[in-house]
């Protein structure tokens, strides 16, 4: 087994918009608390791992699709469908979207997609071997959080750093109704012009009235709307922890990084100018097995610890080995 992270620090090339509920017609940007050295509590927007991770998924599916010619004329069935882009979903026996355990199998020897992400069964939900990172802001805020080369780089980097709100701003958009211009009520028909001039003055009047259920009934169907977004530029740390068995399954891992990285796009409104990002700097590590890092930890805590077990084990492993290979009564 291998351990390999990528960790990254992401450029936000567009706004990005994330959003974790409204108010009326605003949309809120994601938010959580987080706990700061001197125990205060601090609001901090973010990107979920959630998000992260399906964005992941879906280049796993993507590029699997290509590599398999399946794009130009895929034919899928709608349980496929279901299973590549969210993993299924346990419904119960002999819905498309599970598969049995043996069929799994045989799926990942397939798909090696499907051992890092997990899927369901239709008894279970088996888990993958990715551990993705929520995607934190680069921020005041966030500083004590964040792994200590991206700090460094920070420092080298920025000139100041900007509390967390700082990067947070809220624009305006509008739904325009066709019907409010004049030019085009006169592709209309006849009867629906009349309709339109009649409901413009029975406004007029309810108006004047103050009559809130007619100006209810009679309003356009322009829509105002804001939303909270990060700013363009905007920095972001992130990273993803996969635990490999085969070169393949490495490999497979490796490919889809490189694939979501080099178009990866978060969030809504990507139809309307949102959600690019970028890779800025990133470092990918290979860790032991339980993923431990003792360089990371202070040495007054670590110094020396470790050799005699290892030490032990070594000399014990072929009877270890014996063992656990061997019918254990547990």
């Amino acid at each position: 087994m291998k351990t390999t992270q990528w960790q990254m620090i992401l450029r936000a090339s567009d706004p990005i918009a994330h959003s974790q509920g409204t108010i009326g017609n605003k949309s809120l940007v994601m938010s959580k608390k987080i706990s700061m050295p001197d125990g205060t509590i601090e609001e901090v927007p973010y990107i979920t791992g959630d998000a992260l991770r399906h964005g992941l998924r879906e280049t796993a599916a993507y590029a699997t699709l290509h590599a398999a010619d399946l794009l130009d004329d895929p034919q899928l069935d709608r349980g496929a469908l279901r299973f590549l882009f969210n993993g299924g979903a346990i419904t119960g026996k002999g819905d498309g979207s599970t598969f049995k355990v043996d069929k799994y199998r045989e799926l990942v020897a397939l798909f090696p997609p499907l051992a890092l992400f997990g899927g369901c069964t239709d008894a279970r939900a088996l888990p993958g071997q990715l551990d993705v990172w929520e995607g934190n802001l680069v921020c005041q805020e966030t500083m004590h959080l964040l792994p200590a080369w991206v700090v460094d780089w920070a420092k080298d980097n920025l000139k100041e750093t900007q509390p967390a709100w700082e990067l947070i701003e809220e624009v305006q958009r509008v739904r325009m109704d066709p019907e409010l211009l004049p030019e085009k009520v006169k592709l209309l028909t006849e009867a629906d012009q009349i309709i339109v001039h009649n409901k413009a003055a029975a406004m007029e009047v309810a108006r004047i009235n103050d009559d809130a259920i007619a100006i209810k009934e009679n309003k356009s169907g322009m829509l105002p709307r804001t939303h909270e977004r990060f700013l363009q530029g905007s920095l972001f740390c992130w990273g993803v922890t996969g635990r490999t068995y085969t070169d393949l399954e490495l490999d497979a891992f490796s490919y889809i990084m490189a694939c979501y990285l080099s178009n990866m796009k978060v969030g809504a409104m990507a139809r309307s100018g949102h959600g690019r990002m970028q890779v800025v700097e990133g470092r990918r590590i290979h860790q032991d097995p339980m993923g431990s890092n003792f360089d990371a930890l202070d040495t007054q805590l670590t110094a020396g610890i470790g050799a005699l077990y290892r030490s032990h084990i070594q000399t014990r492993k072929d009877d270890l080995q014996k063992w656990l290979r061997s019918a254990v009564a547990s």
